[in-house]
């Protein structure tokens, strides 16, 4: 399987164009592979097991109350752990920047679970979606590769031949219609502080019923909106942002609310490396979710298919309430997260020579199930490692929906910081559901913002 892939990224590399599907590689798709993508069976030594379709209910004895989700796999013990002494037998497995943090501080640990292939089965319209996407020559990357053209409700490629389609596959991976409330924190050499407590609601359009592709709500993948309700001095903030399916002939739309201004900004400078006020400067705005914006700046090489060793069904720091259980002085307490052996696509972002950014290399590691991307590295000029982070995702099994994205660490390196973005369980109110409906039209406009900040 790595040989077809590397292959395949090489024949790809030199245009970075879409090679359609053939009807032969078509057939894969329900069959060895899922309609989205990924192998169905488990690997060789059965530490990966095959793909049942998910945790899509409630196991026996395990609740959900008040939006706040409770550990299903909390009975199980690690198999076994890594650190700094030992870390060199599972070098294959580990990534480069999970080697960093066992390096660099000796009391970060990697506890291994059984690995869960826990992502919801998508409903039947998605993964008929998918199937025609891949099999639809019209479903392809623009020119340049920042947008995308004829893919609509299912992942654009589910069967990637360059590193720009494995991208738009996490960028268009499967989501539904969700709010959750959370707080995010900055944690450094003085201590924690708390940046801010919000409440987020995400919209995708190019998974909506009704929606025409490509025209009004349609033009975009996400709309997101963020309320900040906490601290007192920074409440009623309030931040939009639409990300374009066109990235190439649509720019990303971002608007600002302060309530000591009282008028909203149309804010073109909020993205790309633009550090994030609200992160402390930790985050840029183009690592959001691990990637969020547009993807000029970089070539995207597809380096193929691997089993690695990261975050997954992390119930325990999403919705865990002690602060003091989650957040360490120098890293993430190794007892809340949970990392498990998956297969995972390899993406290599190299900056092109004209192009300006902070970073002169990326590395994105996708979850196969759920095309999410669960870790990156970032490397500066001298080809140094200067950033990482872990997305925290899990099936919400009380929809059969899977949260990702918006929940995630990052470690910067020079600065000796790092960011922990949206817990749900240290907040009192901190919350987490999906909707049914998307949100009336009227209420995401920019003459809405100040509305929905008032404090």
């Amino acid at each position: 399987m790595n040989k077809t892939i590397a292959a395949l990224a090489l024949a790809m590399l030199a245009t970075g164009v879409h090679a359609a599907v053939s009807p032969d590689e078509a057939k894969q798709l329900g069959a060895s592979l899922t309609p989205w993508g990924a192998e169905k069976g488990g690997n060789k030594d059965g530490t990966i097991p095959p793909y049942s379709g998910g945790l899509a209910k409630a196991p026996p004895g395990v609740t959900a109350t008040g939006g706040r989700l409770a550990n299903p796999y909390a009975a199980e013990k690690p198999l076994f752990s890594i650190d700094a002494k030992n870390h060199a037998q599972y070098a294959d497995r580990l990534t480069a920047g999970a080697i960093e943090l066992l390096k660099r501080y000796p009391t970060y640990r990697i506890d291994v679970y059984p690995s869960h292939r826990s992502f919801p089965e998508p409903p039947k319209a998605m993964q008929e979606a998918s199937i025609r996407n891949a099999r639809n020559a019209e479903c392809k990357l623009s020119p340049d590769g920042t947008g995308v053209r004829g893919c609509w409700g299912g992942v654009p490629f589910p069967m990637p031949k360059s590193g720009s389609e494995a991208m738009w596959n996490h960028t268009a991976r499967w989501r539904v219609t969700n709010e959750f409330a959370g707080e995010s924190w900055l944690v450094n050499s003085a201590g924690e502080t708390l940046l801010n407590q919000s409440r987020a609601y995400n919209e995708y359009p190019y998974y909506a019923d009704g929606v025409q592709p490509y025209q009004g709500a349609g033009q975009y993948y996400q709309r997101f909106q963020n309320t900040v309700i906490g601290p007192a001095r920074d409440a009623g903030n309030v931040s939009m942002i639409f990300y374009p399916l066109e990235y190439d002939k649509t720019d990303q739309r971002t608007w600002s609310y302060t309530p000591g201004q009282r008028r909203v900004r149309l804010a073109p400078e909020f993205s790309y490396d633009t550090p994030s006020a609200q992160m402390g400067g930790a985050i840029n705005y183009d690592e959001v979710g691990l990637f969020a914006g547009r993807a000029d700046r970089f070539d995207f090489k597809l380096v193929g298919k691997a089993e690695k060793y990261v975050n997954a069904n992390s119930y325990a720091i999403l919705f865990g309430s002690q602060r003091s259980a989650i957040l360490g002085k120098q890293h993430l307490v190794p007892d809340a997260q949970r990392w498990e052996l998956r297969r995972v696509w390899i993406v290599e972002a190299v900056r092109k020579p004209s192009a300006r950014h902070i970073a002169s290399r990326r590395v994105f590691y996708l979850d196969e199930d759920s095309w999410a991307i669960v870790e990156t590295e970032a490397y500066d000029n001298a080809n140094k490692l200067y950033r990482v982070q872990h997305s925290f995702t899990a099936p919400d099994y009380t929809s059969g929906a899977f949260m990702t994205g918006s929940f995630f660490a990052g470690y910067d390196l020079p600065k000796q910081q790092y960011v922990a973005v949206f817990l749900m369980g240290t907040l009192a109110s901190g919350y987490y559901r999906t909707l049914a409906e998307r949100r009336p039209e009227k209420t995401l406009t920019p003459e809405s913002l100040a509305a929905s900040g008032l404090r």
